[in-house]
């Protein structure tokens, strides 16, 4: 028996400002009986304002805040909370830490251009972290490096009081999931992330993105391997990005945002084009 508790805040799908969709993005709160940690952080104001709400609201005090990659959707949050709760340490991986602290200037360029000057924008970085546990109110948390999620490097936390894994955008709930920034050297690495969390025989898992209405179920893990396989099957035997989202379509007809998907198909054929042509 455990204290602890989960408080998932998924902002709704965000239609982006020159075309397409944003997927749903998910902060998790980790509440003890004094304190709190924070998982992942929200990049629009009004979801950064909500979740920084529920903290103060809880009576808990906010220890840490843990990254679990550093893309401007999960971390860009972290100037506004920092400066509510002072006394809260932002914390990743190494790995995770240095590579926010060596594009935070080209997030915030990107950000501001892709969001159109509607996402907060950030200063701060997450931390190094010493070791790889964290605790709330003694409660052992453990972090848990992956291979390869949308990007490398990234992480996860393992709670086991709770048989919780808080999965970053290793796993995706009803959404297709974003292949654009990774390659097929990259796809393989992923689905051994996926087989990491799945060892970890969860009965709580919490993606990066997920549809809203959705229970945070581990039978989100093995429909983001099936959908990972089905990606990759479909680069080698469709003719086109055409064909491939709707190869995927067919498999995974309820799955939202289908802008990450035609994103990732039309990323994928032209990197494949590019490979053939120079005959490799």
């Amino acid at each position: 028996m455990t204290d602890l508790t989960l408080s998932v805040h998924t902002s709704p799908a965000f239609e982006l400002p020159n075309g397409g969709i944003f997927s749903p993005t998910t902060s998790t709160l980790v509440l003890g009986p004094t304190e709190a940690l924070l998982v992942d952080t929200q990049y629009l104001p009004a979801h950064v304002e909500a979740v920084r709400s529920e903290i103060a609201s809880s009576g808990r005090t906010l220890t840490t805040i843990f990254i679990t990659h550093a893309h401007s959707d999960h971390y860009f949050g972290l100037q506004t909370l920092l400066t509510a709760f002072p006394t809260a340490k932002a914390v990743a991986t190494p790995a995770v830490a240095t590579h926010a602290a060596a594009n935070l200037q080209a997030d915030r360029e990107f950000s501001a251009a892709f969001f159109a000057g509607a996402a907060v924008d950030n200063d701060r970085v997450p931390d190094p972290l010493d070791g790889d546990v964290l605790t709330v109110d003694g409660v052992p948390i453990h972090v848990i490096e992956l291979p390869q999620a949308d990007i490398h490097p990234t992480a996860a936390l393992h709670i086991p009081a709770l048989d919780a894994v808080i999965a970053g955008d290793a796993i995706y709930n009803g959404i297709n999931p974003f292949l654009a920034v990774s390659g097929p050297s990259e796809w393989p690495h992923w689905v051994h992330s996926v087989d990491t969390i799945a060892a970890l025989n969860p009965r709580i898992v919490v993606a990066g993105h997920k549809r809203p209405e959705l229970p945070d179920d581990p039978r989100a893990i093995a429909e983001t391997k099936a959908y990972l396989q089905a990606f990759i099957e479909g680069v080698e035997s469709q003719p086109d990005s055409r064909g491939l989202v709707a190869h995927v379509q067919n498999l995974f007809p309820d799955h939202g945002n289908p802008t990450a998907l035609v994103m990732s198909a039309v990323t994928a054929f032209k990197r494949k084009k590019a490979l053939e042509s120079r005959g490799e």
